[in-house]
């Protein structure tokens, strides 16, 4: 099944329109306001092929060559109906659900009060006068739970709408139904009828409605057509571009507006009217010059050009094909650019504990996030960060060392080339060549909160004025604080964009291909059973894989199919766990960080529940390096910028799910730029 399907801009021919919503515009705002995006499941979804309603078909020049169709039978033929919108199936389902509810509370409170009747032997006949004001139905209440309940269904499914309208503003209405109809909402799943008839006649209704308040001009419409059939059907081309021209020249709106129904038949006639007109004798109409009108009669077809509404194109009929590729390669490139970007008011895992000893003596300087910073413990053992560069001639803080400053008792690091020292605050603590206390009093260099937990330093990358709690949660798996498990770690870099990288680690599939000569099983490459479900900050997935022992030593762990459980924690770390035989359990807990717009860093660790001794630790630390430098070989070498498309199937539903909640932060603007689309000084824009 295909989940991500091409989409195509849908052919805009007479008076047909897309029913669509004006896309919200995403605001950007802090964590405090962030919504509370509902857990849901994610499902596989089919698409249809791209319509080919935008080609155009040549048609033969000779008119006589054509059957001759009357006027009358083109009329006549029924126009195809304008598409419906995609809110009128929640509109018509959350009612019926809701007269629905109202009727069975309605039943309910009869039914309990028909037995409380009973018990006391006063259950009036329902042949007698008044028996049914017995019963005492309350009707307040149960037509207030009907209309709330279609309220509040119809709330549901048109918020959902609503959303996937916003993200995606030029797709066409068709494809949305299309995709909006796959969705698992709560009212298709009480009442999955499809309305078909229900929704026809509502349609019906109101395209007769909107046709008698539009008879006019549809009429005046038809009039031109028809005329201009009529000749080219009797064989007489002068007198059908007469006719053409002349209904142009008196009401251009009047053949613009014709009924969808005439729109192929009369496209048709007029290239015959121009092919017939090219092949006659006589001084061919010349090209006219810039402001200055052409000596001769206009075509038909110009004509009809000329009278068309701005934003059409070049044919009133069809939009050209150009401006369908222009628009699709804009919706690729914003997709590339906010996959590219970094997101912001989020952690990343900036070192691993274990670079920084704890004796502080040292600083380690890190590339990240297309800049650079100094990361050391200060006085009590705490890392903090600030940034790499000293603001006196620009040298690596992080090639320097630390010392403790006389005045205040605090850890600072040591420029290595004229010795400044600066403390954890960024403020300039001593200068040995210059009077003590001569320098600013504010911070030089700015400094930024971390965190270190699971053997990992956390970087917060966002706004400093963000308060604490209401910063989202440091990417973890308990696993690493747990003392029946061991963990190992590492770091491998990779000469590409984050986002390939990052992806790698939750896509299932490659596994068997990639890995073949380890753990995977090309024989038995199938992903099976996989739900997928989604929260704030993350999507998780569980599915089953088979695969194959890596060698004789591993075959007492070998089970039927492996169970997987797959993590993908914004802004971009995984946990994958995989249980085999006799409880045997692994994690690989993978943390992708952007050095660059081009580089990216996985730091990782393999977390296990067996084989807890150290002695082991250096055969669980090789077989990662192997694993993730197979993948490096491959992912470096992605190009999906080459691409005017991505086609996603089924086993892709890991990747899918985190993408569109990935997008969604991406849309409310926790991005920043990549330093390569907007060049700026220290980690963070000034505007953040």
């Amino acid at each position: 099944m295909i989940l991500n399907a091409n989409t195509s801009m849908a052919s805009c021919t007479g008076s047909r329109a897309q029913a669509r919503l004006p896309a919200a515009a995403a605001a950007a705002r802090p964590c405090s306001s962030r919504p509370v995006l509902p857990r849901r499941m994610v499902t596989a979804r089919a698409s249809s092929p791209n319509s080919s309603d935008n080609e155009e078909v040549q048609q033969p020049a000779a008119p006589q060559q054509q059957p001759a169709a009357s006027a009358a039978s083109v009329v006549a033929a029924a126009p195809p109906r304008a598409e419906a919108s995609p809110f009128l199936d929640p509109l018509v389902r959350s009612l019926i659900l809701g007269v629905g509810a109202g009727m069975l509370c309605e039943t309910g409170h009869v039914l309990f009060k028909a037995l409380s009747l009973a018990e006391t032997g006063a259950l009036p006949s329902p042949f007698t006068p008044g028996a049914l004001a017995a019963f005492s139905p309350n009707f307040i209440a149960d037509h207030a739970v009907a209309l709330g309940a279609w309220l509040l269904l119809y709330v549901v499914e048109a918020a959902a709408i609503t959303g996937v309208m916003s993200r995606n503003p030029n797709q066409p209405a068709n494809e949305l139904l299309q995709q909006i109809n796959g969705w698992p909402l709560l009212p298709r799943k009480i009442f999955p009828a499809s309305l078909t008839t229900v929704k026809e006649a509502l349609s019906l209704t109101l395209e007769a409605a909107t046709s008698a308040t539009a008879a006019g001009p549809s009429s005046s419409s038809t009039a031109a057509a028809a005329a201009i059939l009529n000749s080219a059907a009797a064989g007489d081309i002068v007198a059908a571009a007469a006719a053409a021209a002349a209904a142009a020249a008196a009401a251009p709106s009047a053949i613009t507006a014709a009924p969808p129904g005439l729109s192929k038949e009369l496209e048709k006639t007029l290239d015959d009217i121009e092919a017939a007109a090219a092949g006659k004798a006589g001084p061919a109409v010349q090209d006219a010059p810039a402001k200055k009108p052409a000596a001769g009669p206009i075509k038909p077809k110009e004509r009809l050009a000329k009278a068309a509404p701005k934003g059409m194109g070049g044919s009133v009929l069809q939009p050209p094909a150009e401006q369908q590729q222009q628009q699709q390669s804009s919706r690729r490139e914003k997709e590339l650019a906010d996959r590219k970007a970094y997101l912001k008011n989020f952690w990343y895992a900036a070192a691993l504990s274990s670079a920084l000893p704890k004796d502080g003596k040292k600083p380690l300087g890190v590339d990240i996030l297309g800049s650079r910073i100094t990361l050391f413990r200060d006085e009590t053992g705490k890392v903090v960060a600030v940034d790499d560069t000293c603001p006196h001639r620009g040298a690596p803080l992080g090639e320097g060392w630390t010392t403790t400053d006389k005045a205040t008792g605090k850890k600072c690091v040591v420029c290595p080339y004229h010795g400044w020292s600066f403390d954890s605050e960024g403020k300039l603590r001593d200068v040995p060549s210059a009077t003590h206390g001569s320098w600013p009093k504010r911070p030089l260099i700015g400094s930024y909160a971390v965190e270190e937990r699971g053997g990992f330093v956390w970087l917060f990358y966002g706004s400093p004025s963000l308060p604490a709690e209401e910063r989202p949660p440091i990417p973890f798996t308990p696993e690493l604080e747990d003392p029946a498990w061991r963990a190992v770690y590492g770091e491998i870099e990779f000469d590409c964009g984050h986002w390939g990288v990052f992806e790698n680690a939750i896509d299932m599939a490659h596994i068997h291909y990639l890995h073949g000569d380890s753990f995977g099983n090309a024989d038995k490459p199938a992903v099976m059973e996989m739900v997928t479900t989604r929260d704030t900050f993350e999507t998780e997935c569980n599915f089953r894989i088979h695969n194959k022992p890596v060698n004789k030593m591993w075959e007492w762990t070998a089970v039927p199919s492996v169970p997987v459980n797959a993590r993908a924690m914004l802004p971009s770390s995984s946990s994958v766990t995989i249980e085999l035989a006799h409880g045997v359990k692994m994690i690989t807990f993978v943390n992708t960080v952007p050095i660059s717009a081009t580089k990216a860093i996985n730091r990782f660790c393999l977390i296990r529940n067996f084989a807890l001794a150290p002695a082991f630790d250096f055969m669980a630390r090789d077989n990662m390096y192997k694993i993730l430098g197979e993948d490096k070989v491959m992912v470096d070498k992605l190009a999906p910028q080459r691409l005017e498309q991505e086609y996603s199937l089924a086993s892709d539903a890991p990747q899918i799910a985190f993408r569109q909640l990935r997008q969604e932060w991406v849309d409310m603007g926790y991005t920043v730029p990549t330093e390569e689309d907007v060049p700026r000084r220290g980690l963070l824009p000034r505007d953040i």
